[in-house]
């Protein structure tokens, strides 16, 4: 079980991104589009930019937002002063003239990855609500784009045929959302296999195999049920190491964590054979009313593990690689004791010879914002990021990303429950962090700038931003 049947309220905001309530971009034909002019938006979406992933000077930071109810992709510039929207994806590929997205029209992108010549999508709901895809644009298609522009549908999809150099690999599972790129070019999918708008969910996961540079290839499935401990509905994967040769993921329908073992051939050998040199163990957590979604490693092999639910404290576990654990932390700093829901962590600090490592995880109700969690052999919340006073009370971080540099945070929240019947005032914050008190688990945003301030307009769906579930932080150089 997990919090969402305790509390069916809130249920609905953990499957945010695959509720059937997701209106219509600006225009309903898929149609190529800017903003209406008569929309004033805080952040500025003019200057230069050679198309929607070039940068005009050496380096350039761009944030990935993946509306996931809102079938679109949007991408900020927030490398200067002032920050601004360099173009949004129109990702409604199965549109309704109704712009309400219900009878499974919602298409529904969530990971993003950006490789040196490509944008991935994992498209949980296209060509059908059961069945997904992976998308493959090359960069290149984005390059004529201007500052601030929809890129529509028109421009790569005619017909249910892609067009202009854009490939779908239609894999045909259930919620096949979560990607992880591979350093060999190849990409790892993790499929959760089950409706996540029911209550029980009881088949096991799987792991895809794909290359995005030969998508008619197919895949080659790992199943992850399969395991010692066999995982059900898996959650996001996450890297263990620079190589990508062990990869930890949370298995939410099983209470349980997974750590899955490539083989050393696993970028040369064919897709079949990486698959099954593919080796794993598994460990249970427990936990019947617990969420169990996230885990992200400690840069030392190990990883953090998080379960919570409404009515009690969070549980936080240390994790080896050969999925040995001890026992949850479920202690809380009385400044914190308000906290229940946690979400996505981000790695703010590796663990070194001289001190634990140290995350940012996403917090939602009872108390909305980020909390810091110092790792070791029992991880434990010491702290939180203050200065997010633009973060508007309705709204709950739910995805977070850490700039290279680690002193910029970008947060996507949105509303805490029932997303698809909000008027899509959701937000995406990209925060400075002031990191001089770290050791002393304190931790301050200097300055916080909210990337769609003035840019909503409740007659235009292109502008709603229910559900910012996925944020990525692309640093780029000036030849990419």
């Amino acid at each position: 079980m997990s919090w969402r049947r305790a509390s069916p309220v809130l249920a609905l905001a953990a499957a945010a991104a695959c509720l059937p309530d997701n209106p219509l971009p600006l225009d309903t034909d898929g149609q190529s589009t800017t903003l209406d002019s008569g929309v004033t938006t805080g952040v500025t979406t003019g200057g230069a930019a050679a198309g929607l992933f070039g940068c005009m000077s050496d380096k350039c930071t761009l944030v990935l937002v993946s509306q996931t109810l809102d079938d679109r992709i949007d991408v900020f510039d927030v490398s200067g002063a002032t920050p601004s929207l360099r173009g949004r994806i129109n990702l409604d590929l199965k549109p309704d003239a109704s712009g309400l997205q219900t009878s499974g029209l919602l298409d529904e992108p969530y990971s993003l990855a950006l490789t040196d010549s490509d944008l991935l999508v994992a498209l949980g709901h296209y060509p059908a609500s059961d069945a997904g895809s992976l998308l493959r644009f090359p960069r290149a298609i984005f390059a004529e784009l201007e500052p601030g522009e929809v890129f529509g549908t028109d421009r790569y999809f005619q017909s249910g045929v892609f067009t202009g150099g854009v490939e779908a690999l239609a894999h045909g599972r259930q919620e096949g959302i979560f990607l992880l790129p591979h350093p060999s070019g190849r990409v790892l999918i993790g499929v959760f296999a089950n409706n996540l708008q029911t209550t029980q969910w009881t088949t096991p996961s799987e792991l895809l195999i794909a290359d995005p540079m030969d998508l008619a290839a197919g895949v080659a499935s790992v199943d992850l049920g399969a395991l010692p401990t066999p995982c059900v509905g898996a959650w996001e994967l996450q890297a263990l190491d620079p190589a990508v040769s062990k990869v930890a993921l949370a298995c939410d329908g099983s209470e349980s964590v997974a750590v899955l073992s490539l083989p050393a051939d696993f970028g040369t050998a064919p897709l079949a054979e990486a698959a099954k040199g593919v080796t794993g163990c598994g460990a249970t957590l427990g936990g019947a009313s617990q969420s169990t979604q996230f885990v992200s490693g400690d840069g030392a092999g190990g990883f953090l593990a998080v379960q919570s639910q409404l009515s009690a404290p969070p549980r936080l576990w240390h994790v080896l690689a050969n999925c040995t654990t001890g026992k949850p932390t479920v202690t809380v700093p009385e400044a914190l004791n308000q906290v229940r829901l946690l979400r996505q962590p981000a790695l703010l600090r590796a663990t070194t010879s001289d001190a634990p490592p140290l995350w940012l995880v996403a917090a939602g109700p009872t108390e909305n914002g980020v909390v810091i969690v110092q790792g070791g052999a029992s991880p434990t919340m010491c702290g939180a990021l203050t200065g997010l006073d633009v973060l508007a009370a309705e709204n709950s971080p739910w995805a977070l990303a850490l700039a290279g540099d680690r002193t910029h945070l970008a947060i996507g929240a949105g509303p805490a429950s029932n997303p698809q019947l909000s008027s899509g005032r959701g937000q995406v914050l990209w925060a400075t962090l002031d990191t001089s008190g770290l050791d002393s688990c304190q931790l301050h945003a200097s300055q916080v700038v909210d990337l769609g301030a003035g840019m909503f307009s409740a007659s235009q769906p292109a502008t709603w931003m229910r559900a910012p579930n996925v944020v990525v932080v692309a640093e780029l150089g000036g030849a990419s």
